[in-house]
């Protein structure tokens, strides 16, 4: 009995014993379990952020490359049209060239022709009615000097000449009355002048007795007016400069037969 009781009491020890041991084996092991599950948790949420940081950086790469794409895409087309621009600009470039050639041969034949008009209006000045004539000739001089001048261009010369051809023809159909001075007897008086285009010019002195004529085409000379005329001159160079609007009555040169 002694022997069975000891038996059951070594091995309850025993067994207790046992459960000692496992219990501290099986704690020591699963301590260092857990640090690792920890450690391992902590390095993965490190290498995912990582990841992210790294997918946010290739996102951002990747954003930057399609938009340089862009960029280029857009400097061919630019590039392109300023190929085009500058192609279209290298013709226009020849074409003013050729103009400019062409324009230095019109010049060329442009002043001769210029000169010939010049003189031409000085001859008409010469053999039209004698309205204005210094001052006529004055225009025509003044167009002489400047065709002399370089500052000038000649397209500007001929403008100025076109123009005293255009008041010219205008003074043809205009009735107008100016002052002027006359050498009469030897002796200048001033005068009032009436002119009706290049039909008729007269002009009738000024003060007491006065004196009229009227220029005769034929004679190349004035006619001197009887009292009865001068006194319709005076008056129509009265109604004239006061813009009356009364019936003109005035002597005519006629041909003779």
């Amino acid at each position: 009995m002694l022997n069975k009781k000891t038996y059951r009491i070594f091995s309850v020890c025993l067994t207790a014993l046992l459960g000692g041991l496992s219990s501290t084996t099986f704690a020591g092991t699963l301590e260092p379990s857990v640090k690792v599950e920890t450690r391992i948790d902590k390095a993965a949420v490190t290498t995912q952020k990582q990841i992210d940081r790294l997918a946010e950086q290739t996102m951002d790469l990747n954003s930057e490359y399609k938009t340089a794409l862009t960029r280029i895409e857009q400097f061919k087309a630019y590039n392109a049209r300023l190929e085009r621009t500058i192609a279209e600009q290298e013709k226009e470039m020849e074409s003013l060239q050729n103009q400019m050639n062409t324009i230095d041969d019109t010049e060329r034949g442009l002043m001769p022709l210029m000169d010939e008009m010049i003189n031409a209006l000085v001859q008409f000045v010469e053999l039209d009615v004698p309205y204005k004539k210094e001052e006529r000739l004055d225009t025509v001089e003044g167009l002489r000097t400047t065709m002399l001048r370089a500052d000038v261009s000649t397209s500007e010369k001929y403008r100025q000449i076109l123009n005293t051809y255009v008041q010219e023809i205008s003074n043809g159909n205009s009735v107008s009355v100016y002052e002027s001075k006359m050498d009469i007897d030897g002796i200048e008086k001033q005068v009032d002048f009436l002119q009706f285009g290049r039909t008729a010019l007269m002009f009738a002195t000024r003060g007491d007795s006065p004196k009229a004529a009227i220029w005769n085409k034929t004679a190349k000379d004035w006619s001197w007016l009887n009292s009865e005329q001068t006194d319709a001159v005076k008056k129509a160079i009265k109604d004239i400069s006061l813009k009356s609007k009364k019936l003109i009555v005035v002597p005519v040169a006629t041909p003779e037969k």
